[in-house]
């Protein structure tokens, strides 16, 4: 990959990383967590709730990359505005920016409601699981502007190197959606049992509240400002888009900034979401409701993975943003693969525990047990593509701080569209069945670690302008 090794006096383990990176991923870790404790509970009412919930945990993805339209345009502005020295400026996009996104969820809302037929019968499931995740979907989106609240919330605190408030707020919300859970899935007294439904009721809840906590905790810290500054405080450069506030005090300008970085890492997320649910539909016609709800158990193992990746990730995000917006692009350069080499040893690490625990780890999410097979196989495989993925999941964050998205975009959308053609070739025209989709996802992962790599390398990134 042509990493540089690091080289500052704090070596590998930089500690200005750690303290970013480790809150932030103890926050990222939340949703997964949720989605852990969902699937212990349901694993009791059979395989067709383990795959209703996989099922729609994917729309809960396809719904994030609407929280990261908003969510990396927006860090990359504050922190850039942190980095130059301009508090009024930041403090006022990040006020547009908590307003946009509220608008934004409450699209997301509509098209939830709507769209969510749409999502089973591409992955072409069972009645029963049809019947059982569809309620999950629309009572998730239809919270959509209390979750597009934390999604900007979370940004703003980055974008000034803060990740320790995000996660004591999403620690708080996990507390309370535990506590809910088995309320709302089996019932009790005078509450009726949910099931799948009461899992995304309680998840409801969980938001409404954590979305109180943002925006008490960023009123506090004073990173909220309606007022707009003096066009100086808003400019780097003779090109920087400026605006009005307009309706409902909403400035244009800022959103077409915001989206400007957000909308190729969106597009990018939507497209593996969808390839992601056709792999859902081939392991149903390879290996049925079984290997449905394995390759589900997959992702919820894996997720630990995942979610360190976008841990570091939003570390690189905020000092590259702060280190350009400061003028210092060789920094901002080794900040980001010091990140990548930290997260890419400790995913390495996760991915010798996959493959050891792999079984015992299958069993705390599936019951049945062939959905315990599958997972466990998922786990063995993708067990040797958890280091060039962390590298990736890093980079693009830098990317994402320094506003340019459109290299991880291209990298995602190529090879997560590979996907598609090689699982279906994998599974049934090697006849390897579900094994063979697991092996496809392993694979290309590994390669877009190394283009992704090769590409931050060129360096390009360290010009851009938002």
């Amino acid at each position: 990959m042509n990493a540089p090794a690091p080289t500052s006096p704090e070596g590998l383990w930089d500690r200005r990383i750690l303290a970013l990176a480790v809150p932030a991923f103890l926050s990222s870790a939340v949703p997964l967590v949720h989605r852990w404790v969902d699937m212990a509970w349901l694993k009791e009412l059979g395989t067709e709730a383990t795959a209703a919930l996989s099922l729609a945990a994917i729309s809960t993805w396809f719904y994030m990359a609407l929280g990261v339209l908003i969510g990396i345009g927006l860090t990359a502005l504050v922190a850039r505005y942190v980095g130059a020295g301009k508090e009024a400026g930041a403090r006022y996009v990040a006020s547009q920016g908590m307003r946009w996104g509220v608008g934004v969820g409450l699209l997301g809302a509509a098209i939830g409601w709507v769209g969510a037929p749409l999502l089973f019968h591409v992955a072409q499931a069972d009645p029963g699981v049809d019947a059982q995740g569809m309620p999950y979907v629309r009572i998730y989106w239809g919270t959509g502007a209390l979750t597009m609240v934390q999604f900007a919330g979370d940004a703003i605190f980055r974008g000034h190197g803060n990740t320790r408030t995000p996660m004591r707020i999403a620690v708080t919300a996990l507390t309370l959606n535990v506590a809910l859970d088995p309320l709302f899935i089996f019932g009790w007294g005078p509450v009726p049992a949910l099931g799948v439904a009461g899992a995304a009721t309680a998840t409801a809840t969980a938001t409404a509240f954590a979305a109180f906590l943002h925006l008490r905790a960023l009123r506090s810290a004073r990173y909220l400002d309606r007022a707009r500054p003096a066009d100086e405080l808003l400019r780097f450069t003779p090109s920087t888009p400026l605006g009005q506030p307009a309706a409902f005090g909403l400035d244009p300008a800022v959103l077409k900034r915001v989206v400007r970085v957000g909308v190729p890492a969106a597009l990018a997320s939507v497209l593996f979401n969808g390839i992601t649910l056709v792999l859902m539909r081939c392991a149903q016609e390879s290996g049925g409701s079984a290997a449905q709800a394995g390759l589900g158990v997959g992702y919820s193992g894996e997720g630990i993975a995942y979610v360190m990746g976008l841990g570091w990730s939003a570390a690189a995000s905020a000092l590259v943003g702060q280190r350009l917006g400061a003028g210092r692009p060789d920094e901002a350069h080794q900040y980001a693969w010091r990140a990548a080499w930290q997260c890419a040893v400790l995913s390495g690490i996760w991915g010798v525990a996959l493959f050891v625990f792999d079984e015992p780890l299958a069993t705390l999410f599936a019951r049945e047990a062939d959905a315990v097979g599958y997972g466990a196989q998922y786990y063995r495989i993708v067990a040797f593509c958890l280091m060039p993925q962390a590298v990736e999941l890093v980079l693009t964050g830098a990317f994402g701080g320094a506003g340019l998205t459109v290299p991880p975009m291209v990298i995602a959308m190529v090879f997560s569209l590979a996907r598609v053609p090689l699982a279906y070739f994998a599974a049934f025209t090697l006849e390897m069945g579900p094994a063979g989709i697991f092996v496809v996802i392993a694979a290309t992962a590994v390669v877009r670690g190394l283009v992704t790599a090769a590409w931050f390398q060129r360096g390009t990134w360290k010009t851009r302008e938002v």
